[in-house]
């Protein structure tokens, strides 16, 4: 096996061929051989982070500051909740103005650094709240006919999280980092959040595949698999190997793949062959019940008041070196 290495703008490209000498015709005569292609999404200061970072769904809160390939944003604690839809989630994010392809065969991955830091979380809280519309149940001293009452993982609280997005099809995966616990989460967002489609609660889930206890400082990596009949998704904590996802789109309870219980899906999806996808990074809360008052299903909407959305839990993610590693198999 012969290696070569090259550099093409800022881009490392990595091609494997087979042999080591050979005449370039003869070379040309043989099939196509696998590449690997390593970019690094970077940028110098402020200005650059802000023209490779699109405020899709606002400004967020938090205070930014840049480095060298490095980006720091804290809001500890929140201060911004809302009882509406997946709108209390977004405490901060950005995606990534270029679109990373995938290849028909073959594989894309997203990686970088976090260091995240989530003061005020607190381990197993029980969020309360009541079933009805949105903005409906604003204390817990009004009286509530219908009570909800669930516990909450560190990282739902308050997370430093790494998106892979495609607003196409809306399916992310993304990782959740906090103070001293990691989880992995698979979801496809609903029309009515993306705007795109028609993506119903058929096809809708969000699923919180494993979580564990780790440090406050770690390489996450994400990549997004496919070929003939295939749609696989990986999830990498230091290089490891933390979680896997076949047939993408198909909700995991679904599937029969164990996980851990958040949030049984309403529909059995379907599966997915993705072209392309966006980077996003933020901080994130996960409090509300699914579907996420959507309105298909009013019966499962659940309010939830502010003093139990913001009870001084907050976040600083530090994210560094984000890498981006597309594989052609053919």
């Amino acid at each position: 096996m012969h290696v070569r290495t090259k550099f093409v703008g800022a881009t490392l490209v990595v091609l494997a061929t087979a042999g080591v000498t050979g005449a370039t015709n003869a070379l040309a005569s043989q099939p196509a051989t696998p590449t690997t292609t390593v970019e690094k999404y970077g940028w110098k200061n402020a200005a650059d982070y802000n023209s490779q970072w699109a405020a899709t769904f606002g400004p967020g809160e938090g205070a930014v500051s840049y480095k060298n390939n490095a980006v720091t944003v804290s809001a500890a604690p929140f201060t911004t909740g809302a009882d509406f839809s997946v709108f209390d989630h977004l405490k901060y994010i950005r995606l990534s103005t270029k679109s990373f392809p995938v290849p028909q065969t073959g594989s894309l991955e997203f990686s970088v650094d976090i260091d995240a830091a989530t003061p005020g979380t607190q381990p197993g809280r029980i969020i309360h709240g009541c079933y009805g519309p949105p903005f409906s149940y604003t204390s817990l001293s009004q009286p509530c006919a219908n009570a909800y009452a669930q516990p909450t993982f560190e990282g739902q609280q308050a997370g430093v999280v790494l998106n892979m997005i495609s607003i196409q099809t809306g399916q992310l995966f993304d990782w959740f980092v906090s103070g001293s616990r990691v989880f992995a989460l698979i979801e496809r967002l609903p029309s009515s959040v993306t705007g795109v489609g028609s993506v119903g609660l058929d096809k809708a889930y969000t699923q919180i595949i494993k979580e564990a206890p780790k440090g406050t400082h770690h390489r996450v990596s994400i990549r997004y698999t496919r070929g003939a009949g295939t749609s696989s998704v990986d999830y990498f904590l230091d290089e490891q190997p933390f979680a896997h996802v076949d047939h993408v789109g198909i909700p995991l309870d679904v599937q029969g793949v164990p996980y851990t219980n958040v949030y049984p899906a309403l529909g059995s999806g379907e599966q997915l062959s993705i072209d392309s996808f966006q980077i996003g990074h933020g901080l994130f809360s996960l409090l509300d019940a699914f579907p996420f008052q959507h309105g298909d299903r009013p019966d499962l909407s659940v309010s939830i008041p502010m003093s139990e959305r913001l009870f001084g839990q907050g976040a600083t993610g530090t994210w560094k070196d984000f890498t981006v590693t597309t594989k052609n198999d053919k």
